[in-house]
């Protein structure tokens, strides 16, 4: 994945794959490549320390090991309640949700209905053909679904994949559709127009406001400023 620290700055770090304790909810600062994370804190510490005590203590009650119990919505709940040990009340969980096997998936029914709004997604044009962008899913495959493994087309990428997994496969009530500026045009994932017109298909298909959309300006690109004030009076 492209990352913007110096080889120095990498040194200083590691993979939160592989240095982190694998909390429901990160326990310190994760970079992504764009900055250099700050150290783990003393309360960020504290809360780590809960969690683990919490998964220790609660695990066997739900009949898992602390790995399993973990990776549950009553995990999740535990870090949360961590988070709250420390922080103070900050987040609407109860000491149930993490120790009463059941209550946790109760909580989580009684919530899907709730407005989700996914605020940054991205789908590329039908003749982009830089397989580059395939590496993104290395990472998924390896770790998150296995049904990944084997496919290596731009297909996934695209509007059809793009619809399913948004508005299909998911309980997303409205999204926002983004690109990103490129030095090298073959790298750009939509036009402007071309996000206009999906937010337009998309919101008429459905009815109803779906889908908003940004537009894309690269800086230093020549007529960049005309093609803002294109986007503003004309694809709003």
């Amino acid at each position: 994945m492209p990352h913007y620290l110096s080889d120095e700055e990498l040194e200083r770090t590691a993979p939160a794959e592989i240095a982190s304790f694998r909390s429901p909810i990160p326990t310190q600062i994760v970079s992504n490549g764009e900055f250099n994370p700050l150290p783990q804190t003393p309360d960020q510490q504290r809360v780590e320390a809960r969690v683990k005590e919490l998964a220790e203590t609660l695990s066997p009650r739900h009949g898992m090991s602390r790995r399993r119990f973990l990776a549950s919505s009553a995990g999740m709940a535990a870090a949360f309640v961590a988070m709250n040990d420390v922080f103070g009340p900050l987040f609407d969980v109860s000491h149930a949700e993490a120790a009463t096997p059941g209550v946790a998936e109760q909580r989580a029914g009684a919530l899907a209905g709730q407005f989700i709004i996914d605020d940054q997604t991205h789908f590329v044009r039908d003749d982009f053909k830089q397989e580059g962008l395939l590496g993104l899913a290395k990472y998924a495959k390896q770790h998150w679904n296995p049904a990944l493994v084997g496919e290596n087309t731009l297909a996934r990428y695209k509007f059809d994949n793009y619809v399913k997994e948004i508005f299909v496969d998911s309980d997303t009530k409205v999204a926002l559709l983004s690109g990103a500026p490129f030095d090298d045009p073959t790298w750009e994932l939509l036009t402007n127009d071309q996000i206009a017109m999906a937010r337009a298909a998309i919101n008429t298909i459905a009815g109803s406001r779906r889908l908003l959309a940004h537009s894309v300006f690269t800086p230093k690109r020549a007529g960049w400023m005309d093609e803002v004030d294109r986007c503003i009076a004309t694809i709003k």
